[in-house]
């Protein structure tokens, strides 16, 4: 009896074993199954993720060529390379395009002012270079291949909620953005100190949905001087630029 017990304990510790390795294999394959599918499930999201791009790529290239008016799905689907239903699948609209367009420009145009203000160059410099720097920022000119056409898009699309509130947040970060220079004018004498930021924001505002008028924009790109004036303007008023300014003879 007594040598009995021990071969059924050893049986069952072989049957253990064997459920144990057969669970272990079940396990295995199971988690063989999950990650090929999620390989599979993540090869299908950077598929996916590198043709959004390639459409965003192809749909930004073309609004900066031709403005945002003048390019159609049809368009964008034939220099991405993809059909139009895959375009509708991945943005639903072309308007979605712009949203995003709209969102990159501001961002890049932002930059490049902030870069030029916080430049090495002197106070002086960057106040008489600014109407020039603006004028190859919005016709562009500039070397750094800005494109701003989305910001002066036509008066149609000026009527979509999400483009206007975007265009209003440019004209509002763009503004803040002159009031710090203009904070350091002041500072330096080269701007009158009696001028309230009130009145310079209300101003900067003004000048600036005149920029970036739809209308006006078409004759900037013909006449760029007429931009630059304008902002000459802004800086000098009518009597050109003025000669430095000591907080003393103003106060």
């Amino acid at each position: 009896m007594d040598s009995v017990k021990p071969q059924k304990t050893h049986e069952k510790g072989k049957l253990h074993r064997t459920a144990d390795k057969i669970i272990d294999r079940k396990l295995e394959i199971a988690s063989n199954i999950i990650n090929r599918k999620l390989e599979i499930i993540n090869g299908f999201t950077r598929r996916k993720e590198q043709s959004k791009e390639e459409i965003r790529q192809a749909a930004w290239s073309l609004f900066s060529q031709f403005g945002v008016e003048k390019v159609s799905i049809v368009d964008i689907a034939r220099k991405a390379g993809v059909s139009q239903a895959t375009i509708y699948n991945n943005f639903g609209s072309k308007e979605a395009l712009v949203r995003e367009f709209v969102i990159k420009m501001v961002d890049q145009v932002m930059e490049q002012a902030r870069e030029f203000l916080a430049s090495n160059k002197t106070y002086r410099e960057k106040l008489a270079g600014f109407p020039q720097f603006v004028t190859e920022m919005m016709t562009h000119e500039s070397h750094t291949g800005s494109e701003t056409t989305v910001l002066h898009t036509s008066i149609d699309l000026l009527k979509d909620p999400d483009i206007k509130k975007m265009r209003d947040s440019f004209q509002e970060k763009f503004t803040d953005l002159l009031l710090d220079f203009v904070r350091e004018g002041k500072k330096q004498g080269r701007i009158r100190s009696d001028l309230s930021e009130e009145s310079l924001s209300v101003y900067f505002k003004f000048v600036l949905s005149i920029t970036m008028d739809p209308e006006l924009h078409y004759r900037f790109h013909r006449e760029p001087k007429l931009l630059q004036d304008l902002v000459s303007l802004m800086l000098y008023g009518l009597s050109g630029q003025p000669e430095p300014v000591s907080p003393s003879r103003i106060a």
